[in-house]
């Protein structure tokens, strides 16, 4: 079972900085920054501009206590087994594999416990705890208070209304001064967005394990250093990420992704090692190297930052409503290997906040500043592609405030597509072709700028209902029918690009890869009588072979040459050569990966959702590539991608 961390919403981030996405995007989650109380255009309201929520560099390293109340751990699958000291291991085992990035200063580590009988609050005591809220539902979660506006710390000030001084002009980096397990911060000034206070609390609704050899792949129980190692990664500002799949070979996900498969014990470990993109963002915002003392100057062992990493940055402008996107989604894959290295979130944004707090939307001219991304990565050549936060693979409410800004405001309806230089604009000759994009150490690779695509789709679906089918033989074909009649529609008269075809697929296990053998588009009929369609599978008007798609997500197969094909369609409908058009994709052999050993599966509509669409009997499957047979009670989420022609 795939389990959520914990779900951001807006009401989350009315109390404490635990949304995501910072201004100039990409991992960090954000607080409100209300500084010189600049009036917004809603009287008596003023500007909150959202900025990325970081511990200053006197609180390095970020001090911890354990809750020691609850001892062995509470096991709700039997007796309890899980003790104080084995929690505690497992929480600085994941500690120091963030601490231990070369070019990252951050550092965290356990000093001592802490005696609540209470869920966590906001105490100046950064804690450690399995005691949760009534209704606590995630696994875990890791909520911080920041500052929502620029402060001068004067010595006394009690900063949590404890009637204890949380500030000392005495010191000079974060210290419990009176020993009492609270954290005093330095007399001084300090940004919006810096941490006050971040607690880690976990949920005692499931089983946890901390023995890798131990785990297992029953739903209900999880590896606690899997889950610590995701929740100290928001314990230092970092957001969720929308990938679910590095690469072909590789179908693990970034430690921030916001779920985790507790059925897959290999999923369960892999997110216990950082991913290239936890690893790049930790070190934006914690750059080593960047100071001549302090966390920030190099130690031994340490790597300055802009001797690793570059910086890719760009904006991106919606097509249609020629506006700045908040909340698409921008990743860095390698030429090379074709892996994705690091992900980045669009927009600078805003909201006009009243002044009991709540937050609000004006228009997007107000609320969306600029789409700029920012992403880093480390030296190489890199093709950079943008799709929509759309719900697939995660919603905009898992990942960032500024994301669910662009949902509200509906930009995020746009069509994924690979930056290609000069040809950017609204409407493209070919949405799959990539512009390589070099990058060296310590240098900013400007005007990677996106205009996202005006495209039309043939989509004979309604709401994904199921996925399936997991018991069908190695080699199984799926095909959708595309009629003739509906491509004739489409711009009637002018010539059209048939840019991609789009395919809904998943998995089970979230530890493999979602690798087809073949993905097509080709011709076919069908038979009146029967309803078996006859496809030509020799000669396809496109094919992939070896097609890696997505896991709960539309994956794109893009074609060479879309003008070209939307003639060939063109002429051939009206010739009567073409009577249908057929999106296919075919099972690889088995045996099939995973603890399941299920094969990939597609996404289903069937038609039983309010106001869904009917069973339309343009779906087919087939064992043998000859014959098809028709499904009537799924239709298969497959669409044809069209675009008018230039």
């Amino acid at each position: 079972m795939r389990n959520l961390f914990a779900k951001i919403t807006l009401a989350a981030l009315l109390a404490a900085s635990i949304g995501a996405a910072p201004a100039l995007a990409g991992g960090a989650l954000e607080q409100v920054d209300i500084t010189g109380n600049v009036p917004s255009p809603i009287a008596g309201h003023v500007n909150a501009r959202l900025v990325p929520i970081v511990w200053d560099a006197r609180c390095i390293p970020v001090q911890y206590r354990m809750n020691n109340t609850l001892n062995p751990i509470p096991n709700p699958a039997g007796p309890a087994f899980l003790t104080l000291a084995d929690a505690t291991a497992a929480f600085q085992s994941s500690m120091d594999s963030w601490n231990s990035i070369p070019t990252s200063f951050i550092e965290m580590q356990i000093v001592g416990t802490v005696a609540n009988l209470s869920p966590r609050g906001f105490d100046m005591k950064n804690e450690l705890t399995f005691r949760t809220p009534p209704g606590f539902t995630a696994i875990a979660s890791s909520p911080s208070t920041s500052l929502i506006a620029d402060s001068t710390f004067t010595h006394g000030l009690d900063i949590d209304g404890d009637g204890d001084s949380d500030v000392s002009s005495a010191i000079s980096v974060c210290t419990d001064v009176d020993s009492d397990g609270d954290v005093e911060f330095p007399a001084g000034f300090y940004k919006a967005g810096t941490i006050l206070d971040n607690d880690v609390q976990f949920s005692t609704a499931l089983r946890y394990t901390t023995d890798p050899a131990a785990a297992d792949n029953i739903s209900g129980s999880v590896d606690l250093e899997a889950v610590a190692i995701h929740e100290l990664g928001h314990s230092h500002g970092l957001s969720h990420v929308v990938v679910n799949n590095k690469s072909a070979a590789d179908g693990g996900s970034p430690t921030m992704f916001p779920f985790i498969d507790t059925s897959d014990r290999e999923a369960e470990l892999q997110q216990r090692t950082l991913d290239s993109d936890d690893i790049a963002w930790s070190s934006y915002y914690y750059q080593e190297g960047t100071a001549a003392s302090g966390p920030a100057a190099l130690q031994p062992g340490d790597v300055a930052f802009n001797a690793a990493y570059g910086l890719i940055t760009g904006e991106v402008i919606h097509g249609v409503f020629n506006e700045p996107v908040a909340g698409a989604s921008v990743a860095a894959i390698n030429r090379q290997t074709g892996e994705v290295v690091a992900n980045g979130l669009s927009g600078t944004t805003q909201l006009s906040r009243s002044p009991t707090g709540g937050l609000f939307l004006v228009d997007p001219a107000y609320n969306i500043l600029n789409g700029n991304y920012v992403i880093p990565v480390p030296k190489g050549n890199y093709d950079v592609f943008v799709e929509a936060m759309d719900g697939n693979p995660v919603p905009a409410a898992n990942v960032s405030l500024t994301g669910q800004i662009g949902s509200l405001f509906g930009q995020l309806n746009y069509d994924e597509e690979y930056w290609n230089g000069n040809n950017e604009g609204a409407v493209e000759k070919r949405a799959g072709e990539a512009k390589n994009v070099h990058v060296n150490e310590g240098e900013v690779e400007t005007g990677i700028d996106f205009v996202t695509n005006q495209t039309i789709k043939i989509s004979n679906f309604g709401n994904r209902n199921f996925i399936g089918f997991t018991l069908q033989p190695g080699g199984t074909y799926y095909a959708v029918r595309i009629p003739a009649s509906q491509v004739s529609a489409i711009l009637p008269g002018q010539d059209i690009y048939i840019q991609a075809g789009l395919f809904e697929t998943s998995l089970v296990d979230a530890s493999t890869v979602p690798m087809w053998a073949e993905a097509m588009l080709t011709t076919g009929s069908v038979d009146a009588g029967t309803g078996a369609a006859t496809l030509d599978l020799v000669n396809p008007l496109e094919k992939a072979t070896g097609f890696l798609a997505a896991d709960n997500d539309f994956a794109p197969l893009y074609f060479k040459n879309p003008h070209e094909l939307g003639k060939r369609v063109r002429e051939g409908i009206a010739s009567g050569a073409i009577t249908d058009l057929f999106l296919v994709l075919r099972l690889p052999p088995g045996p099939f990966p995973g603890v399941s050993v299920t094969p990939p599966v597609i996404g289903l509509d069937g038609g039983v959702a309010v106001n869904d669409v009917p069973i339309f009997g343009l779906s087919y499957t087939s064992t043998d590539g000859v014959s098809f047979s028709r499904v009537t009670n799924f239709n298969f989420r497959f669409a044809l991608e069209l675009s008018p022609a230039l």
